[in-house]
């Protein structure tokens, strides 16, 4: 059967590679502002290597494995995050783990590694599967209906970590929260043009009000909870078990850090996942077979004699679809860093200032390094097939130092989840039309996913 090829967005014609001309920088304002995955065109997905000049700045765009060692792992010390990066998401998360620099992050990063330990993340898989029986419970209710899969996964990610994180404490109003998110991503998930050009910060941006009120209004959301929380006995006086915030506040942050990170695994934690969930289940509506061997699997893997933190031993192939969605709609769709002091990398020289960016969205499908790379095809993360993927070839939790902290959980949350909604129902996508990724921060379908619930 051929394997399903999910649509693209639409790719930009440039005069060349390496060097913009006044009508190349039209095409990448235009994409910019439309969907930051239109500025890449078909030439991206074959090349290694491409040095080029961005309004006066030395920039480096590099699907290399050689490069991508040296500016994350090797050289990782030389190289901060992007100031375009930074000036999208430091307004929000300030000094949370995602956006924190030198000492500061060092301090942030040994606070809160205890918290992610395996013993630590395991424990949440009781909490995760509960609440992921319950949505399948609700949906094995509502058959025949069509439901909103994108908001449904965003609302079914925040649940859980809202118990994992807080134990279900109600000091957050989770509706406001989320409507908060949510104009957050559509308002800010695109630099402002001045970020573009590189103006100094002082400059206003215009058009960014509603967006600081936003971000206050969330801050103050997230300090009352951890404000809150400090005034009770804690969790052993309450009977029940550590939670994250518990783990965070015992941590040694100062109250400032605790709400940049509390931030940070709220918006960034359930985001991600969620999405990450809605495009797989859309690939799986698109896919007979690749569903029906996945059901099979599902349906035949001793899940109630197993722990689930421990079914992704048990689901290989289960894991291998979440692997493939994310290779398709990477989580994080760009790394890019900005050197510190000029350096050589690869024979390429790198002058102080220099922006190196890996785009997870080019590398996970370039043409060079994978099969049919726009297919959805999950047997590639099984056999000789997965040993065979370079180590910088797949990056969708990052790479080096500032890898992802939350992939274990993540992985785990998705791996129960899926299992526990397809064990009881199917999804049938019921669209006009077929999604296209937006780069929003995170990669989001341009409309939302409406799927038919079928009873399995």
């Amino acid at each position: 059967m051929t394997a399903f090829t999910p649509p693209m967005p639409p790719m930009a014609q440039y005069s060349e590679i390496g060097r913009m001309t006044l009508s190349d920088y039209r095409v990448y304002f235009r994409a910019m502002r439309n969907n930051p995955l239109e500025i890449w065109g078909e030439r991206h997905f074959h090349l290694r290597v491409a040095p080029f000049q961005f309004l006066g700045r030395s920039s480096v765009i590099t699907n290399d494995p050689d490069c991508i060692r040296h500016v994350h792992v090797s050289h990782a010390d030389n190289f901060e995050l992007n100031p375009l990066r930074q000036a999208v998401l430091r307004p929000i998360l300030r000094d949370g783990l995602l956006t924190a620099e030198g000492e500061i992050w060092k301090t942030v990063r040994h606070a809160v590694a205890p918290v992610f330990t395996p013993r630590k993340v395991n424990a949440f898989a009781p909490q995760i599967h509960t609440i992921a029986e319950a949505a399948a419970d609700s949906y094995a209710n509502r058959i025949g209906e069509v439901v909103p899969a994108s908001q449904d996964m965003v609302d079914l990610t925040l649940n859980i970590l809202m118990d994992t994180l807080f134990s279900g404490d109600d000091a957050l109003d989770t509706a406001r929260f989320t409507d908060n998110i949510h104009q957050l991503l559509l308002i800010s998930g695109i630099p402002h043009l001045f970020d573009l050009l590189g103006m100094p910060a002082f400059v206003p941006r215009i058009g960014q009000g509603k967006s600081r009120r936003v971000v206050a209004d969330i801050r103050r959301q997230v300090g009352e909870l951890a404000t809150s929380r400090r005034a009770r006995p804690g969790p052993e006086a309450e009977g029940r078990l550590p939670d994250f915030l518990d783990l965070l506040l015992g941590a040694g942050l100062e109250d400032d850090a605790v709400i940049d990170n509390l931030l940070t695994f709220l918006a960034a934690g359930h985001e991600t996942t969620a999405r990450s969930l809605t495009w797989t289940l859309y690939l799986l509506s698109q896919a007979e077979d690749v569903r029906e061997r996945l059901e099979s699997e599902i349906d035949t893997a001793p899940l109630d004699a197993t722990a689930p933190q421990d079914w992704s031993e048990i689901l290989p192939f289960t894991e291998a679809v979440l692997k493939e969605s994310m290779r398709l709609y990477p989580p994080a769709p760009i790394l890019a860093r900005t050197s510190i002091e000029g350096q050589m990398m690869a024979g390429i020289p790198l002058p102080p200032r220099s922006d190196v960016l890996v785009s997870t969205w080019l590398l996970h499908r370039q043409r060079e390094m994978w099969r049919e790379p726009d297919a959805f095809i999950p047997d590639r993360f099984l056999g000789e097939e997965a040993q065979s993927i370079g180590r910088f070839a797949y990056l969708p939790f990052g790479i080096g130092p500032r890898v992802c902290i939350g992939a274990r959980f993540a992985m785990m949350e998705m791996v129960i989840v899926l299992a526990c909604l397809l064990r009881r129902v199917r999804f049938d996508f019921a669209g006009d039309r077929h999604p296209v990724p937006v780069q929003r921060v995170t990669l989001q379908p341009d409309i939302e996913v409406p799927l038919t619930l079928t009873r399995r």
